[in-house]
């Protein structure tokens, strides 16, 4: 049972025949119950407080929980976040890669056509050429041919 100041107030004591002296007994009972009371407020004070502080040290046990918990959201946020960034740039690169093949075959084909035309051209060059000499010396003949009959006739 827990004792409070009041009860150390109202206790009384038997007399005896050659007891304590009631004066003593009741100044030192009301000393007594008055440090008693001191420390039974201050502890009552001290447990609420302590009920206080620990309410509160829970609430921030929750702050703490909460901010670890969106510390580690934030770390795999970010690491999805890179992996999301290298995934984009292995993307980019193999496009840039397909198109740079694309392109280079593109000029390659275009080099072969224009190599091809080339030919082509050479051969109607040197065809032209030989025409035009056949022609030319045809006509030549035809020419020496007319002067040897104009001097014959």
């Amino acid at each position: 049972m827990e004792m409070t100041p009041l009860d150390i107030r109202n206790k009384t004591f038997r007399k005896g025949i050659r007891g304590y002296q009631c004066e003593e007994v009741e100044k030192f009972l009301e000393n007594v119950s008055q440090e008693f009371e001191l420390a039974y407020t201050e502890n009552f004070e001290l447990r609420e407080k302590t009920k206080g502080l620990e309410t509160e040290i829970g609430h921030y046990r929750q702050i703490e929980n909460t901010l670890q918990q969106t510390l580690v959201l934030a770390q795999q946020t970010a690491e999805e976040v890179k992996e999301t960034a290298r995934e984009e740039a292995a993307l980019i690169l193999r496009k840039a890669e397909h198109e740079k093949l694309t392109k280079v075959s593109e000029a390659q084909k275009k080099w072969e056509e224009i190599q091809e035309e080339i030919q082509e051209l050479a051969r109607k060059r040197d065809l032209l050429r030989t025409q035009l000499k056949s022609f030319l010396l045809a006509h030549l003949d035809l020419e020496t041919l007319q002067e040897k009959n104009e001097g014959i006739a």
